[in-house]
């Protein structure tokens, strides 16, 4: 993604680790990164002229409930580039690795979800 993305005003971190790190390539300068995993690093926000910030969240049913009626109303858009079913999690982690989705990847518990869902 580092190759790819540039100049962003905000990137959230949920990975954390070296897509922490990459992040700070793709900022812009006087951006931020927000990360739920990684303590902010000085040397980095100051070799990027970036800040950063840890942010750690409490989730619980009465979040999570209110998150998916933010998502059901279309205040907040979820990107599924690819849906797999269960028995092709494997396939679904080597296209993790070696594809470039442009949405998150889902692994479908139950049938009936749509290949592919752009909301």
């Amino acid at each position: 993604f580092e190759n790819m993305a540039h100049d962003y005003d905000v990137v959230f971190d949920t990975v954390g680790g070296d897509t922490y790190t990459k992040s700070f390539s793709v900022v812009a300068r006087g951006g931020i990164i927000v990360s739920m995993l990684e303590a902010p690093r000085q040397e980095l926000m100051d070799r990027y002229g970036v800040s950063s910030i840890y942010v750690s969240a409490k989730v619980d049913s009465e979040r999570l409930t209110r998150l998916a009626e933010l998502v059901d109303d279309g205040a907040i858009k979820v990107y599924i580039d690819k849906v797999f079913p269960l028995d092709k999690t494997a396939e679904a982690l080597s296209y993790l690795q070696k594809g470039h989705p442009r949405g998150k990847v889902v692994i479908a518990v139950k049938e009936g979800i749509p290949n592919k869902v752009t909301s």
